[in-house]
């Protein structure tokens, strides 16, 4: 995700960092896998969701940025991110095999496989992988606490009958542990299991293109303590925190004259539960909240004449949100939320132009980690205009885009305020662009930027946990069978801050400096079926920390920073494989 102008990452430690889209992260960016969400259970963010995805064992990533799509699913006030696994369909029997090793700085070394076997009739396709990371070293050659272990399967078996038909049951398994550099905790436990099942029927008639069903259940058992991966303190504290989560959609495909619609209902049902005490696992699980959501939605596009078209949706959500009486103060509340979203676009295209401009709102109830901290939020609003221009040929790609934000009831987390959570009005603007131009047979010259400009209007500061300006300029030589490359990112200083406010990923910690760091890798095809990669990355060995990242935590061992350190100097190596 790093890699598309917008996103940022907070890092905490070694793995789970935390992605922000244009500033704003958490609840307002979903997260899924294969069209279901994917839910961490810290009540501390130690695992976001993508903690649980491993980016090889997907296929393609879709990013939907700002509100311009009611398809998937609720709150999508900054965006969505959905990882899908597309399964090639087997036109006679076969088998396929794809695979990687990497090792670097650090302890790192990753292993991925990926193996999938068919016929015309269905498949099977078995996947697995295994993350190891020591604590890295910063620019300046102090340790951070930050090793890790994660290790997880999917398997994946299809029944296509017909070439219209497909019906696909996944289960997947992770289990891993984490150090983190910003807390007084690690995550020494982190189970999920999961499984998924996808029923489609294509072409049943010729207003109905098809008809989806998708059910997705996950649950995670998480373990944070104080002294299983660092130094025993006096008192020793554990927390086990787990969480359960159904969601379901019903989804047609539909055909009227011009108009293409897909309109569709969804459901989820999240719980959460802790028990804590280093003697945990004689302890009852407790309730401490719950979500109920409903969403109904349609979305719809038709050609405006030969160049021209229109996209426009419509989303309604209501949630429950109950607070069990054990986790707040004997008190059980209940919240209720009705959420309306919908967005317009208009899209143009001439020549190798496309340009578009689309007004777009997003509603989404406070999540759990907002609600502990204040029950009596108000929902969040966002009102964006989005416009733009693409640009391809066959030498040159590019993109500007530009947006315009009001969040109303913006849910601001103030450790400066005795409620620790409140609504506050925001405004937002910004600008991306990247380029991409192949100058010469075997030079491609890129470069991206992107900017974010945000206000907190209720209180006249800057909005917390906001990245600043930051560019990238590449410039790669390939071949056909060797290849190398450079690329340069440079992020401003960012000044404009309010320490103590931020979001439930983190706050404003002060004055963030600017930075240059350069990149270096090189590539081998050694065949048909192998190739070998391998890097440098900030070769400099520059010492700096993202604004976003977190504030440094007291480890008994290490050297606390202000911010959680980027790892200095770094080598690997990486080995494919496809068969």
């Amino acid at each position: 995700l790093k890699n598309i102008p917008g996103f940022n990452v907070a890092r905490k430690g070694g793995s789970s960092g935390d992605p922000l889209l244009r500033g704003l992260g958490g609840s307002r960016l979903a997260i899924l896998a294969d069209g279901g969400f994917v839910f961490g259970g810290c009540g501390g963010r130690m695992d976001p969701p993508t903690a649980y995805l491993f980016p090889d064992a997907y296929d393609v990533v879709e990013v939907v940025k700002g509100p311009q799509s009611v398809k998937l699913g609720p709150g999508l006030v900054a965006g969505g991110v959905n990882f899908e696994r597309k399964t090639p369909r087997f036109d006679q029997p076969g088998v396929r095999f794809n695979g990687s090793l990497l090792g670097g700085s650090g302890d790192r070394n990753d292993a991925y496989a990926d193996f999938a076997a068919g016929s015309r009739y269905g498949y099977a396709r078995i996947l697995a992988s295994r993350n190891h990371g020591g604590d890295y070293r910063d620019g300046d050659g102090r340790p951070v606490h930050s090793a890790f272990d994660r290790d997880s399967q999917t398997a994946i078996v299809g029944l296509t009958p017909g070439r219209d038909t497909t019906l696909e049951v996944s289960a997947d398994r992770s289990r891993g542990q984490a150090a983190y550099a910003d807390r007084m905790m690690d995550g020494s436990k982190f189970d999920r299991d999961a499984w998924g099942v996808k029923l489609e029927q294509r072409r049943l008639a010729g207003w109905l293109d098809a008809v989806r069903l998708q059910l997705n259940h996950s649950y995670v058992d998480h373990v944070m303590d104080n002294f299983s991966l660092r130094p025993a303190p006096k008192i020793k504290r554990l927390g086990n925190p787990d969480r359960e989560a159904d969601t379901g959609r019903l989804s047609a495909d539909l055909a009227f004259g011009d108009w293409e619609v897909t309109t569709g209902v969804d459901w989820l049902r999240d719980r959460h539960r802790s028990r804590g005490g280093v003697d945990y696992q004689l302890q009852p699980r407790l309730p401490d909240m719950s979500f109920d959501n409903q969403g109904l939605y349609a979305e719809a596009s038709t050609p405006l004449g030969a160049q021209s078209r229109l996209i426009a949706g419509l989303r309604r959500d209501a949630t429950l949100a109950v607070q069990e009486a054990a986790s707040n103060g004997g008190v059980r509340a209940e919240n209720r939320y009705h959420m309306d979203s919908g967005f317009v676009r208009y899209e143009l295209k001439t020549g190798g132009w496309t340009h578009y401009v689309g007004l777009g709102q997003a509603q989404r109830a406070p999540d759990y980690w907002e609600l502990n901290r204040n029950d009596g939020l108000g929902k969040e609003s966002n009102l964006q205009l989005d416009a733009g221009l693409l640009y391809q040929d066959d030498k040159l790609q590019g993109s500007l885009s530009a947006y315009l934000s009001r969040v109303g009831d913006f849910i601001l987390v103030d450790n400066n305020s005795p409620q620790m959570a409140r609504n506050v009005d925001a405004r937002r603007y910004g600008l991306e662009s990247e380029a991409r131009w192949r100058f010469a047979p075997q030079w491609t010259l890129s470069g991206s930027v992107a900017w974010v400009w945000a206000a907190n209007l209720d209180d006249g500061r800057p909005l917390a946990q906001t990245p600043p300006l930051e560019g990238k300029l590449g410039l790669k030589w390939d071949n056909g069978r060797y290849g190398a490359g450079a690329a340069l990112r440079a992020v401003q200083r960012q000044d404009r801050v309010a320490p103590g406010q931020g979001n439930i990923v983190g706050q404003d910690i002060g004055v963030a400096p600017g930075f240059a760091t350069l990149s270096l890798d090189a590539g081998w095809k050694i065949s048909k079926r192998f190739k070998l990669l391998a890097g440098i990355d900030n070769v400099f060995n520059r010492n700096y920390a993202e604004s976003v990242s977190k504030g440094g935590g007291m480890v008994a061992g290490y050297t606390r920073a202000t911010r959680v350190n980027e790892p200095g100097r770094t080598l690997w190596t990486k080995l494919q494989v496809e068969l």
